[in-house]
């Protein structure tokens, strides 16, 4: 059965895609089943390490049954899947149609598809399907609870970025929070670090803000359509966003953000993470899930230590407890090039720099910094980091460029 005529492939979906499908049924299918699942079906994930996404499709609009799918996926295939699932396959089966059909509208998914490709949205309306060469390696992390595909405005290519840090925390933030979370934007941006998170307000915001500001790669995840950016109040950053990064989602347009759907998008902002840094975070805060899934998936993650006691950091200081020795306690800004896998070399030099030049040096990035911004991130005093600075250029490691300051 052919899903797709050569002609709407042509109008419809050849334009999104990012590159020229090797065979358009196959790809349709892909886009389907991000209209038909929910993010993280693990069961659709199962089935399409059996069956192409078409066959899929196909035996659920032939309304297959449990016998006919045992005959197509075979019997180890089957004992897995109940063995997965603690269910017999019919129940399993039954389950999954039960979800999946009243979705299956293929003029629905037309519909989208032609939205989005006349989207009046800032950046290129792009689609990246999971077999695609952009679809970032690190999902292949989550297995069966991959994406099937990705709906992105933006640049791409920070999809496929070798250091992506996932800088996360609360809606609600402390004046403290604020300025680490601008700090650790800060280090980011002079490292060429590309910063993931989710778009909502508190943290999310302030990262996004903080890279705009300083003309830095930043990636926001979204948790429903791309018709239905939310939060509201952050449209018009999410558009900049949008304009001079990325912003993605693996949810068809006209899908609303909902809880659940908040807490699977956070497995995305874990897994494209080389890193993940939690800032602030109450008792019961959704960034700690993103943490959880960044445990899981044996990322390198952080928590910023508050003040004893406050609620904006009890989350903070509870999960680090939870999680002794796989979780770091982030005791300055540029320790988030070392968990974004940079390394911080004060060089062999460092030995003959005392605590002036060292702070100073900790503190300047391989591209160039105003004074102003080394001095808020040395914590040095103007006069001191004028004398800091004098003697790193005199030992060759620190070059002036202009009215800035650079590593050698």
């Amino acid at each position: 059965m052919t899903l797709i005529s050569g002609a709407e492939f042509k109008e419809f979906l050849a334009p999104l895609l990012v590159e020229e499908a090797a065979a358009a049924d196959e790809a349709f299918a892909l886009v389907a089943l991000s209209k038909l699942c929910e993010p993280g079906d693990g069961m659709a994930g199962q089935l399409l390490q059996a069956l192409s996404a078409h066959e899929i499709i196909q035996r659920l609009v032939d309304r297959a049954s449990a016998d006919e799918m045992v005959a197509r996926l075979g019997a180890d295939c089957i004992e897995h899947l109940e063995s997965s699932y603690e269910q017999p396959w019919p129940r399993l089966w039954q389950a999954a149609t039960e979800r999946w059909l009243p979705r299956l509208n293929r003029n629905e998914l037309l519909a989208a598809l032609r939205w989005f490709s006349g989207v009046n949205l800032p950046g290129k309306a792009q689609l990246v399907l999971r077999d695609s060469g952009y679809f970032p390696v690190s999902f292949e992390d989550l297995g069966v609870h991959r994406p099937h595909a990705l709906w992105c405005l933006g640049d791409i290519t920070l999809l496929g970025g070798e250091h992506l840090v996932s800088i996360v925390g609360s809606r609600q933030v402390s004046r403290y929070g604020t300025e680490v979370t601008r700090d650790l934007a800060a280090v980011a941006a002079q490292a060429a670090v590309t910063t993931v998170s989710g778009g909502a307000y508190g943290v999310d915001a302030i990262v996004h803000e903080s890279a705009l500001a300083l003309s830095a790669p930043t990636i926001a995840i979204m948790a429903g359509g791309l018709n239905h950016l939310y939060p509201k109040g952050n449209l018009a950053m999410l558009h900049s966003v949008a304009g001079s990064g990325l912003v993605f989602t693996e949810s068809v347009p006209d899908v609303t953000p909902a809880k659940f759907r908040f807490l699977q998008r956070n497995r995305l902002i874990a897994a494209l993470g080389r890193a993940t840094v939690i800032v602030e975070a109450g008792a019961t805060s959704g960034a700690l899930s993103t943490g959880t899934r960044a445990v899981a998936l044996n990322r390198e993650v952080a928590v910023v230590p508050g003040p004893i006691g406050s609620a904006y950091s009890v989350g903070c200081h509870d999960f680090l407890n939870n999680n002794l020795g796989q979780v770091h306690l982030l005791a300055r800004p540029q320790q988030l090039l070392e968990l974004a896998g940079l390394g911080f070399d004060l060089s062999l030099q460092a030995d003959s720099l005392g605590r002036l030049e060292k702070r100073a040096l900790d503190a300047i990035g391989h591209l160039p910094m105003q004074a102003w911004q080394v001095q808020r991130l040395s914590g040095l005093t103007v006069k001191e980091l004028q004398i800091a600075l004098g003697s790193l250029e005199i030992l060759g490691l620190v070059e002036r460029v202009g009215t800035s300051y650079a590593r050698v």
